[in-house]
């Protein structure tokens, strides 16, 4: 292992991160690199050690068999590192970069409480909030820290916390005409009305917010709108008699902004009870800064289940169902 000792924490970090990865754009941006520092750095550490510690074949770098003999060392040496950092994580001199992935409409909403938080104890530490195609294999590849997703169908090898139940309603202008019916609204009610379908960006499982509610239903029969940016559907509802079925808190938001209000779900409804959580893979579970964070998550969650307690005790809660308990 000639050299070895002469890598630094970070030089040890790249290496680990493109083996598994196999992309090195992902791997520097894994542990704050850019394309090009990364690139560098890879040069810099194979001319350290004398040897090709990784093959480019077609779009994805190989490990070398002289990588998969220092790379015991290398997984060793960062686990002791992950020790030291345990007991000696501090939030005030962290500069790291979380990143978040989520589809979701009311993430703002999630941010917007967990955000300000963070910021406070780790002053210099920065979020980064995408929308990955593949929500799933992007925390369990670590090319995110931690997604927001309903949590339906999660893969076994993903870690969970319970944010809030989804709380489904059905969002509509102020005046529409369901507003007017006399007599309680039915599916068979909802069935008649053209939508706005938000995407989730899952292919299967869980499709939409109005998933399960519309079974017999020929394919998007009466779908008018569908989009991942629920937000770019608000304008057109208050001029329309469209709706859309989508959770309490981003009915929230989007009733701050445009003339929209929300009612209960009906009482016929198919309404299992979903939960929006956070998620993250097994690569970040013992990371202490990732710990960190998701207890950040826990206590936001904790708040806003009592907000949520406090609307319904003072008959501003639309959702049918009564608000559950998050049991952190």
């Amino acid at each position: 292992m000639r050299n070895f000792s002469s890598l630094s924490i970070q030089n040890l970090m790249l290496l680990e991160a493109l083996a598994q990865r196999g992309v090195l754009h992902k791997a520097g941006e894994a542990i704050n690199l850019s394309p090009s520092a990364a690139s560098r750095m890879l040069t810099k550490i194979q001319q350290i050690l004398g040897q090709r510690c990784f093959v480019l074949a077609g779009s994805r770098y190989e490990p070398t068999d002289y990588y998969q003999t220092i790379a015991p060392h290398i997984r060793a040496a960062l686990a002791r590192l992950e020790q030291l950092e345990a007991q000696n994580f501090d939030p005030s001199r962290c500069s790291r970069t979380f990143r978040i992935s989520s589809m979701m409409a009311e993430i703002s909403h999630v941010i917007g409480g967990v955000l300000p938080s963070l910021l406070a104890q780790a002053p210099n530490a920065r979020v980064d909030l995408k929308k990955m195609d593949n929500e799933f294999a992007a925390v369990l590849n670590g090319d995110v820290d931690f997604a927001v997703v309903t949590a339906v169908d999660l893969p076994p090898d993903v870690h969970m916390l319970k944010l809030y139940p989804l709380d489904r309603v059905v969002l509509l202008r102020q005046g529409h005409p369901l507003l007017a019916h006399s007599e309680p609204i039915t599916m068979a009610t909802l069935r008649t009305c053209d939508r706005v379908s938000i995407r989730t960006g899952r292919s299967q499982s869980w499709t939409s917010p109005d998933q399960s509610l519309f079974t017999n239903e020929r394919f998007l029969g009466k779908t008018r709108f569908s989009t991942s940016r629920f937000n770019t559907a608000w304008e057109a509802m208050e001029k329309t008699d469209l709706i859309a079925v989508c959770g309490w808190r981003a009915a929230e938001i989007a009733m701050r902004s445009h003339a929209l209000t929300a009612i209960p779900l009906p009482l016929d409804a198919n309404e299992p009870l979903y939960w929006n959580g956070l998620i993250w893979g097994p690569c970040r579970h013992h990371d202490e800064a990732c710990r960190w964070v998701r207890g950040l998550f826990a206590q936001w969650a904790k708040a806003e289940e009592a907000r949520v307690r406090a609307l319904f005790e003072t008959g501003r809660w639309i959702p049918r169902r009564v608000p559950e308990k998050v049991s952190l």
